[in-house]
């Protein structure tokens, strides 16, 4: 008997119910009006994990967050198929293994000769892929408008900041002119003059910096944070002699990151610590790990580090603006502003997240998250 002739010996429902067992894409249940499966076919195998000897007759809220349960999603939405016959949702569901994946499910309500609901049909397609990538695009959308908004605030600010140290220099360039012959006036100007072209330059500097710092992850290497710490200690070495500086440092993790951003941010951290002080400089590195949760049941990793210090602080208002670019908190200290800022987008780049707690006369203390890996 070939192929074609075995289909038709087949009884129009022993050839459906083939037919919705092969199908590998679409997880195709049949429930009874409690929610319990009654059959499983390859797709919801696939989809799902168990086999049918597994999951026959176990409710199909087996499959839904604690938290969906808790809100009896899944009766809800027999309750809403049995009433208007079919109901639609998407979101996410969980594996046999405790993976999460994004479904879209429709139940459809099946009836009797009296219209009476004596089960339904349930079918469920995994579009985590989807999900992720739209995910992902609205992520891109986002980042794209808060970097243009950045940009139009960083050209205003960097034209601004600029220009300040040339009308300086303009200014007592024309002072020197018109008191040539007092040479100790002009000693004193010229003075001013070099002062201005030396904060242009720094200015200069740290914008370019802002600006060159990579986003491509395939320069990422695992990099421990210990031997980061100490080339920065070594690099300020003399300043910490000079201020008599404390520093306590716990055993640090090693991360996935750019080596040479990563020293910046410390740097940066360490300066911001023994310059914002007026006496002995106290300062604290400590590392912890956590595990959070997130949408779909999963689960990460990050590690925690903390920069203490009992600095001049300031008021916790003002937070946010730390880190933008150009705005100083103290014009006591020499700076251009951009320190913190850069510190900001070096974390961001290593997909982190940097904040600073802290009171006017007791320090800051800054916490950076960033990823940890396997």
């Amino acid at each position: 008997m070939n192929n074609e002739n075995k289909l038709q010996s087949f009884t129009t429902e022993q050839r459906y119910h083939r037919m919705v067992d092969e199908v590998q894409d679409y997880a195709i249940l049949l429930l009874d009006t409690n929610g319990d499966i009654q059959n499983w076919n390859k797709g919801a195998q696939k989809i799902k994990g168990y086999t049918e000897e597994e999951i026959l007759g176990k409710n199909f809220s087996i499959f839904y967050l604690p938290n969906d349960i808790k809100e009896e999603l899944p009766f809800r939405l027999i309750r809403e198929a049995a009433t208007h016959g079919k109901a639609a949702h998407e979101g996410w569901r969980v594996r046999k293994d405790g993976t999460a994946f994004w479904g879209n499910v429709v139940i459809t309500a099946l009836h009797d000769d009296e219209n009476n609901v004596i089960g339904f049909t349930k079918v469920t397609r995994d579009l985590t892929e989807r999900k992720l990538a739209e995910e992902q695009k609205e992520r891109d959308a986002q980042s794209i408008e808060i970097q243009n908004k950045q940009l139009e605030e960083f050209a205003y600010v960097t034209s601004h900041d600029l220009q300040e140290p040339i009308r300086k220099i303009r200014t007592f360039i024309n002072l020197a002119k018109k008191n040539l012959a007092d040479v100790e006036s002009v000693g004193s100007y010229l003075e001013k003059i070099d002062a201005s072209a030396e904060k242009m330059v720094r200015l200069i500097k740290d914008v370019l910096t802002f600006s060159r710092l990579s986003h491509d992850h395939s320069e990422f290497t695992e990099v421990d944070l210990n031997i980061i710490i100490q080339n920065v200690l070594a690099d300020s070495e003399l300043t910490i002699a000079e201020k008599s500086a404390v520093i306590e440092v716990t055993q640090l993790p090693t991360v996935k990151g750019i080596p040479v951003q990563l020293h910046q941010l410390f740097t940066n951290l360490l300066s911001n610590t023994l310059k914002f002080n007026y006496g002995i400089p106290k300062i604290s590195i400590t590392a912890t790990t956590i595990v959070e949760s997130e949408a779909g049941a999963k689960t990460y990793s990050a590690h925690i580090l903390s920069v203490i210090d009992n600095g001049i602080g300031f008021d916790q208002k003002y937070a946010d603006q730390a880190f933008q670019p150009f705005r100083r908190l103290s014009t006591e200290f020499e700076g251009t502003g951009i320190g913190l800022s850069l510190c900001r987008r070096i974390v961001e780049n290593h997909k982190g997240s940097i904040h600073v707690h802290s009171e006017p006369g007791k320090g800051c203390i800054f916490k950076i998250k960033l990823p940890a890996y396997n």
